[in-house]
């Protein structure tokens, strides 16, 4: 049994090294490189974050004035068809006295989060809403489904531009033909950060904000592996 197992062994000392050669020659003629396909589109959706915040001394009395105002704007924001609307976080925390060491009252927020593609319809609602409630955050981006419009057209148009690469990677090399050994597709991009200023700005005021929705670039990335015949 022992002779039989350092047969093996002897064996699969000359075989490995066949293979790991084998495994050299197989990537030897391999090149890898990306491609981009990018496009600016209109912002064509738009998320507001809108809240309240109260303080007291008594925790059942802070959440039922937090209460009050949610649903007066719960009911606002459901009235106006062209915005969806959802409840967002609800938050409490104590505030002590440093000084002596004790609870002196409790703060709570609960936010709405409001989504929409018609810009005058959410400018108009954010108005009435700061009668209340405060604006914390504004965002555009593109919706979901132009995104996905978008999204198909540019993948295409890399892959165009992949391939066109790889044939000239093959000419300018001097190889007869090329395979595909590895490919992959990420998109990314589609979304303009909020203007933390600004919306502070509209914090203060009643008036309706004006909303422009600016434009955004979705990208697309052909990352590929070919191997060249020579």
């Amino acid at each position: 049994m022992i002779a039989r197992f350092a047969g093996f062994l002897l064996l699969w000392s000359f075989v490995a090294p066949a293979f790991a050669a084998a495994d050299e020659g197989d990537s030897y003629n391999r090149v890898s490189f990306g491609v981009n396909s990018l496009r600016e589109v209109e912002n064509d959706w738009a998320t507001a974050v809108i809240g309240v915040t109260h303080e007291d001394s008594d925790p059942a009395r802070l959440a039922d004035r937090i209460n009050q105002d949610m649903q007066w704007g719960l009911g606002l924001a459901k009235a106006e068809r062209a915005v969806k609307v959802r409840s967002g976080g609800y938050r409490t925390h104590p505030i002590s006295d440093p000084k002596q060491n004790r609870l002196r009252r409790w703060r709570g927020s609960q936010d709405l989060v409001l989504e929409g593609s018609d810009p005058k319809a959410l400018s108009t609602l954010l108005g009435q809403l700061q009668e209340k409630l405060q604006l914390q955050s504004l965002q555009f981006s593109v919706s979901p489904e132009r995104r996905r419009a978008v999204e198909g057209e540019i993948i295409e148009e890399a892959l165009s531009a992949f391939r066109a690469r790889a044939g000239r990677i093959r000419a300018k090399l001097g190889a007869k033909t090329y395979e595909l050994v590895d490919l992959r597709i990420d998109t990314g991009g589609g979304h303009r950060p909020p203007p933390p200023m600004r919306a502070m700005a509209m914090a203060e005021s009643a008036a309706a904000p004006a909303l422009e929705a600016g434009t955004s670039q979705l990208t697309a990335r052909v990352q590929a592996t070919i191997e060249l015949t020579f």
